[in-house]
């Protein structure tokens, strides 16, 4: 699985539009909404970084041979 880098793109620019909101309505509610918007972007990187990892784990027993071990 590789990382969906519009949906990364899309949450980040709604958090950035969000956070802008927040200041020119003076509404600390939007805050809320643009961090939202970041914590769904942190996890999408989450997702990668484990499955990143996990290639990196079966990669190296192909190579050692110690799949199962």
């Amino acid at each position: 699985m590789s990382l969906d880098k519009h949906a990364l793109d899309r949450l980040l620019e709604q958090a950035r539009q969000h956070a802008d909101q927040a200041v020119a309505r003076n509404d600390p509610s939007l805050y809320r909404e643009a961090f939202i918007a970041m914590c769904q972007a942190v996890a999408l990187l989450g997702e990668e970084n484990d499955n990143w990892r996990e290639q990196v784990v079966r990669a190296t027993e192909e190579y050692t041979r110690t799949e199962g071990i």
